[in-house]
């Protein structure tokens, strides 16, 4: 008896998928982005990304072109940025138009879309919805309604978009990276070279800082945390990777408390995994965050994380095996629980070990096969 011939899946058509974010450069959101169209591009896609603004210092990243030729976040930028995107996709009309962030999903929202094109709102950050007046929850919630789908990082962002008034699908689908230049760095080599580099012998504690030089980050804080721990009178040394508008302010934290001698600043590193495999482990100081990037990279090269407990970081860091997490804004708990690693290279080690695999699942090729998932999902229900 012959078996009968097994039914054809439906293949599903590649989409044309439009990225929007704030600044044309490489930072958390912006290289989120560009991964998530590489991968989803491995998928059958076509994705493009774009900028409202260049850059804070007026530069662009290639393959990411601004919409507005400023620096400029503001009315006029906004105005001019929802102009650009309609004429871009009159130009060439998308499947889907992901706005990653609140300021993309304004520009986003007001410029419109065509029918049979779906709006996605990527939620990066937290909404402080019990501090704002009337006025800015109705626009907020005006906003929201624009979109057809919704991705959060934390189930408290769903609570966010529900308080809203937003009756749309949420689906939580966590942060990524593209694991590649992460995992194939060597952590002794890249230990050496960026000792070597920066002029410290082999066994001072090496503490590291990796991020745009934001109020956000709040990179301040970390020279709090190097500062006491001195005071705890342990020696350790800090770097810096990251520029931006608060490095007066850390100059100015790092005179106030003396350790001049004891932190480099990098600047702006376009290798971040070879800070992360030179440090011994990496500081988080944010004042928010929804998943951080930089856990994920950290980690992703053997690195742990000392951080405070910010929106669903414990999805990433595992307190106590990959890391240690301490309540948010607390500089001297956190300086506390890094002279306790330190003291201890052999726990210290052992998360090193765990790092890499607590992060298997935060990759962009699983991630991308999900918001494709999704994009089907709003268009089908569109069509009905």
């Amino acid at each position: 008896m012959e078996a009968e011939p097994m039914a054809t899946p439906a293949v599903q058509k590649g989409l044309r998928v439009l990225h929007v974010v704030t600044r044309s450069h490489r930072r958390g959101a912006e290289v989120f982005a560009l991964e998530l169209a590489l991968a989803s591009d491995a998928l059958g896609d076509r994705n493009e990304v774009v900028a409202i603004t260049q850059a804070t210092d007026g530069g662009e990243t290639a393959g990411l072109p601004p919409l507005v030729p400023t620096t400029r976040l503001g009315i006029r930028a906004f105005v001019q940025g929802t102009w650009a995107l309609r004429r871009l996709l009159k130009h060439d009309p998308a499947d889907v138009v992901l706005a990653h962030g609140g300021w993309a999903a304004i520009v986003v929202a007001v410029a419109g879309s065509s029918p049979g094109t779906v709006r996605v709102w990527q939620r990066i950050l937290g909404l402080p919805l019990e501090r704002w007046g009337r006025i800015r929850l109705s626009f907020w919630a005006r906003i929201a309604r624009q979109f057809d789908g919704v991705v959060t990082l934390t189930p408290g962002m769903e609570t966010e978009m529900r308080d809203l008034g937003y009756p749309g699908p949420v689906w939580a689908i966590g942060n990524a990276r593209e694991p590649g230049r992460f995992a194939a760095v060597d952590r002794t080599t890249a230990s050496a070279t960026l000792r070597h580099q920066i002029g410290i012998s082999e066994d001072l504690p090496l503490l590291g800082f990796v991020g745009h030089l934001v109020d956000q980050k709040h990179p301040e804080l970390a020279i709090d945390v190097l500062a006491e721990i001195h005071r705890q009178g342990h020696p350790a040394h800090l770097v810096v990777a990251g520029d931006g508008p608060r490095r007066t302010a850390l100059l100015a934290r790092i005179k106030a408390h003396g350790v001049e001698d004891s932190v480099t600043l990098l600047g702006h590193r376009d290798d971040p995994e070879m800070v992360f495999g030179g440090v011994d482990l990496v500081l988080i100081t944010s004042r928010a965050e929804g998943i951080p990037g930089v856990a994920i990279e950290a980690q992703m090269t053997g690195c742990p994380v000392a951080t405070f407990r910010l929106g669903a970081i414990g999805d990433v860091v595992e307190d106590g095996v990959t890391g240690v997490i301490v309540p948010l804004g607390d500089s001297t708990a956190l300086a506390s629980a890094v002279v306790g690693l330190i003291m201890d290279p052999d726990r210290l080690h052992a998360m090193s070990l765990a790092a890499t695999p607590r992060v298997s699942g935060f990759t962009t090729a699983i991630t991308s096969t999900l918001y494709t998932s999704r994009y089907h999902e709003l268009r089908s229900a569109l069509r009905r």
